[in-house]
């Protein structure tokens, strides 16, 4: 039996919600405080110009405080990648339980991966824009 990357996606999925959950929960509650340095870019440290995941730290602590709308200004992959998630989770459950036709047709993975790279990109150009805008104010 070949193993579809819809279904182990699936799987993965099942079981990867918990420890995120947890994760999020300890990192918004007091991680950050503690870590928030430890996770700071080097890249922009070095720099001065934002690498494609600067802002995630921020907007995964955002997210789980609640602040949907500050997590998606740092980063909105982050939020992108939770949409995707219940939106892929929902559809795969959908078509296996209820109307039975994940065999038919297998869940296209590469086109979440795709708009997620579409996302991550324009919000650095973005910010890199933003940058450049002030610093030549």
């Amino acid at each position: 039996m070949k193993l579809r990357a819809d279904t182990v996606f699936y799987q993965i999925g099942k079981i990867a919600w918990i420890p995120l959950l947890i994760v999020g929960f300890w990192f918004a509650g007091r991680g950050y405080k503690e870590y928030g340095e430890f996770f700071a870019c080097a890249l922009r440290k070095i720099s001065g110009l934002p690498c494609p995941g600067c802002g995630g730290t921020r907007a995964f602590y955002y997210l789980f405080l609640g602040e949907f709308r500050k997590s998606f200004q740092y980063h909105p992959a982050v939020l992108y990648g939770i949409l995707a998630y219940i939106h892929f989770m929902g559809l795969y459950f959908y078509r296996k339980h209820v109307t039975h036709t994940i065999e038919q047709k297998e869940i296209q993975i590469p086109y979440y991966l795709y708009t997620a790279a579409a996302v991550i990109l324009l919000q650095w150009i973005d910010k890199i824009i933003k940058i450049f805008y002030i610093y030549n104010s």
